[in-house]
């Protein structure tokens, strides 16, 4: 069994090629085109299909060998850890954030990932080993590389844990919110 699962602007992606061939199928197409534009690239459209893309990762990645090439499970530890984080997150990014990509990888951590282009992207990857693996190039800043422990004990020890990432994610957008001022 193979599973991948990526969320990309506001919602899941729409075969391009395919082609409705019945009037409930039409219909189900033009609502389907109407939802995934609200509030798109919002953060007050995002949390929702997190969750349940956290759901997914929980229904298809929790046995060994998940993805058909030997992947380690991900455990019920990750996923909870990562829905708080997903949660936290929501609440100490601006509104205008873009939805993250949230990816189970074979190691049995789970990635988020923003990505604007080639120079300016940032991902973590949470574990149940009790710290957060981080990356990022944020263009011309340059690139950061480094892990940090993380307490998810409480809310605000979980938000002190995530302030480092909350800026990194921050900057990755600044010029593109200062493009779109000027």
């Amino acid at each position: 069994m193979s599973s991948a699962i990526a969320i990309r602007g506001s919602g899941l992606a729409w075969d391009v090629d395919y082609q409705p061939v019945t009037d409930s199928s039409r219909e189900i197409q033009r609502t389907w085109a109407q939802k995934r534009n609200y509030l798109q690239g919002s953060a007050s459209d995002w949390l929702p299909l997190l969750e349940a893309a956290i759901r997914s990762i929980k229904d298809d990645c929790t046995i060994a060998d998940w993805d058909g090439s030997g992947a380690i499970p991900v455990s019920i530890q990750t996923i909870g850890l990562t829905a708080k984080i997903v949660e936290t997150l929501f609440t100490m990014l601006p509104r205008d954030t873009p939805a993250p990509d949230l990816i189970p990888e074979a190691e049995g951590e789970i990635c988020i990932s923003w990505s604007v282009d080639a120079g300016r992207l940032f991902s973590l990857s949470v574990g149940a080993h009790g710290k957060i693996n981080f990356a990022g190039q944020l263009g011309k800043e340059g690139g950061i590389h480094a892990w940090q422990p993380i307490d998810a004990t409480s809310r605000s020890t979980l938000e002190e844990s995530l302030q480092d990432i909350t800026r990194y994610v921050e900057k990755l957008y600044a010029s593109t919110k200062a493009r779109r001022a000027a």
